[in-house]
This record gives structure tokens, C-alpha cells and sequence, in this order.
């Protein structure tokens, strides 16, 4: 493998990892947003909402600066974190 290959496979590999990790505050943080909202916690929720959205967008922007690999490699871990958790907390119906 050549010393390009391997740099382009641990960018995919970092965006990976750092996807998923944001996609799982992502979707879990959506679960506490709803039952802030169902509860009357509607000045809480809009802050969730905010803090939710300002993470995953921070995330994926620094991994846009690494370069393409890396930010399609977070895009792609954040769709995978999505589907464990919608199984963790239901599907809606």
C-alpha cells in the first residue's frame, strides 16, 4: 500500500469514527429533545435543538478541512449511528 493509500484510508477512517460519535449524540439528543417538548420544556428544547444541530454541523465541517475522504467517510457514520438508535428508542409509527 502506498503512502497515499494509507493517508486516504485514515481520513476515511477518522471521519468514520468521528461521525459516528456524532451521529449517536445526534439521534440520542433528538430522543431528550422530544421529551423536553411533550413535557413543556419548550425553552430547553429549542436550546437541545440548537446544540444538537451546531455539534454535527461542527464535526463535519472540521472533517470537510481534512478533505473529501473524511467528510463523506463522518456523513457515512453518522447514517450508520442513526439506525441502531431509532431500534434503541422506536421507529416512529
Amino acid at each position: 500500500m502506498t503512502n497515499h493509500a494509507l493517508a486516504l484510508a485514515a481520513n476515511v477512517a477518522v471521519g468514520l469514527i468521528a461521525g459516528l460519535f456524532a451521529g449517536l449524540f445526534h439521534f440520542a439528543s433528538l430522543w431528550w429533545n422530544t421529551r423536553l417538548l411533550l413535557t413543556g420544556g419548550a425553552a430547553k428544547a429549542v436550546v437541545m435543538q440548537l446544540a444538537r444541530f451546531a455539534m454535527t454541523v461542527a464535526v463535519l465541517m472540521a472533517l470537510a478541512k481534512l478533505g473529501a475522504p473524511a467528510l463523506l467517510g463522518g456523513a457515512v457514520g453518522v447514517l450508520c449511528a442513526r439506525r441502531p438508535l431509532l431500534r434503541r428508542f422506536g421507529e416512529p409509527r
